[in-house]
């Protein structure tokens, strides 16, 4: 039977990992094997563990991504009340520097600070912007509030994706990352799993075979997803 390849990726290899659950709870008469029955309740721990622990990758990038987007808006609102600033019309140019007054008391640098205090400071700009005296200055410039209103969903959408990792978080996903759990999947299901199944087919073919063929049509058709994407030959067992 051939391994799974080791270049499987770490979805891969968590896909792998609940097929193969999935097969041999189908196969009731095998949890008499104690061997098979602790190999799979290793399985089942790990799989687990990848899958949260994917979770947890995910919202990360996600918060990272949201993190970027609102640095991005509040750039664009800078360069908007820079841009106002610089015209040779006095209504724009003044309604400007009233803006810049409120926006300079932050600054760029607030992007450079930790999600938590950055959070704070975009709250307080938007606090301060909101006043009835800004709404006036913000009224004149076109533009000038739908720049407000992209940076209050980016923060929003910010808040939201850093909710959703703390949960990840609190709900013990913070162990070993996806990565590690993968190395040891592949050890688990290479090293131990697919071994004995080859060394029990020629023990007990009656017992195993049916269980053995699932097994290495599971194997067989992941390794064939992952030649198709690397444009390697499937490995040799």
């Amino acid at each position: 039977m051939k391994k799974l390849n080791s270049h499987a990726r770490t979805t891969e290899v968590d896909d792998v990992s609940d097929r193969l659950i999935a097969v041999y709870d189908t196969h009731p008469a095998l949890a008499a094997d104690p061997f098979l029955a602790a190999t799979f309740g290793e399985i089942r721990t790990q799989s687990h563990g990848i899958t949260e622990a994917i979770k947890r990758d995910r919202a990360l990038s996600e918060l990272d991504s949201a993190d970027a987007l609102r640095d991005d808006r509040v750039r664009d609102l800078r360069d908007i009340i820079r841009g106002y600033r610089a015209l040779p019309l006095p209504a724009q140019s003044n309604a400007a520097a009233a803006l810049w007054t409120v926006f300079a008391k932050y600054g760029m640098k607030m992007t450079r600070e930790n999600y938590a205090s950055e959070s704070s400071l975009i709250e307080s700009l938007l606090l301060d912007l909101s006043t009835a005296e800004a709404q006036l200055h913000i009224d004149a410039l076109a533009g000038m509030p739908e720049a407000i209103a992209a940076l209050r969903t980016a923060q929003t959408d910010f808040t939201a994706k850093r909710i959703a990792y703390e949960t990840h978080l609190a709900h013990g996903a913070e162990g070993l990352n996806a990565s590690e759990i993968r190395k040891t999947l592949l050890e688990l299901i290479n090293g131990r799993l697919l071994t004995y199944i080859d060394t029990m087919v020629m023990v007990d073919r009656a017992k195993y075979a049916s269980f053995a063929a699932i097994v290495e049509k599971v194997i067989d058709d992941m390794n064939a997803v992952i030649a198709r994407r690397t444009g390697k030959t499937p490995e040799a067992s």
